[in-house]
């Protein structure tokens, strides 16, 4: 991911295996701001990459910004 000008290296919280098969790239946010809307806008292109190339399962992903999203998230994405 490009960040201001330089390179930047992202990791995401968790991979986490649904039932479903698919891996959800789950990140975990206090607050929202540019930089972690750059990450999700890189996140969803390698998302929709990964998926187009196939071989690797099914991907999706998504964002927490309160811990009580997380079963939400977890039970819209199966």
């Amino acid at each position: 991911m490009i960040w201001n000008g330089a390179r930047r290296r992202f990791v995401p919280d968790f991979l986490v295996r649904l039932a479903s098969g698919k891996t959800l790239v789950l990140e975990i946010k206090g607050e929202d701001s540019e930089q972690n809307r750059a990450k999700r806008s890189a996140l969803d292109a390698w998302v929709k990459g990964v998926n187009s190339k196939g071989g690797f399962g099914a991907w999706c992903w998504d964002v927490a910004f309160q811990p009580a999203q997380i079963q939400d998230i977890v039970h819209r994405q199966t």
